[in-house]
């Protein structure tokens, strides 16, 4: 994909409770705070963070790779996570999602309502076939939110797990557009 393929998506949306922005370098003490919290950073398969440097790091990063955005979630005013697409998958035209939110905020609908809302963006904008994301077994809470939006477990894969510094299993979970896709 070339740099300017995610640029057809808006650079904030809002939908019933949330407002999304663009994550930017402003926004990486409220990520932080999430972040270093171990049962959010576990679901992540990133190593809980222990400083703001590292949520910089990982905003730029971010930033840096052209088949990745990430958008910063607000509800009231207050950062409660952050949603995007991790890569592409340019020779199946899908997309790799991944989310998260402030322990505070689970259990609340608030991802089904932002996937509600976005998911047809990247049908429609950017004409995926497909979107797929990648989740620990144990993640009970991402299972049943992705069942519900009539995502299905397509495979399974091994990655090195950041938090237990080992190969783990995650469940690969792919949702394939309708030609008029309702959510």
């Amino acid at each position: 994909m070339n740099a300017q393929f995610l640029s057809a998506l808006p650079d904030q949306f809002t939908t019933d409770r949330l407002l999304l922005k663009k994550t930017t370098l402003q926004d990486a003490f409220p990520l932080f705070q999430i972040w270093s919290d171990s049962a959010v950073a576990k679901y992540m398969n990133i190593e809980k963070f222990s400083s703001v440097y590292q949520a910089e790091e990982m905003i730029k990063a971010i930033a840096a790779e052209p088949d990745a955005i990430r958008y910063t979630i607000f509800s009231q005013e207050k950062v409660i996570g952050s949603f995007g697409i991790n890569e592409v998958n340019a020779a199946n035209n899908t997309a790799e999602i991944g989310y998260e939110l402030a322990k505070n905020y689970w259990r609340k609908g608030i991802m089904t309502e932002l996937l509600c809302d976005f998911l047809p963006l990247l049908q429609n904008k950017l004409h995926f076939s497909g979107v797929y994301a990648k989740v620990i077994p144990e993640n009970m809470a991402s299972t049943i939110l992705l069942k519900k939006l009539d995502f299905e477990i397509s495979g399974e894969a091994q990655e090195w797990d950041q938090d237990n510094k080992q190969l783990s299993t995650v469940l690969i979970f792919e949702h394939i557009f309708k030609k008029a896709s309702t959510f």
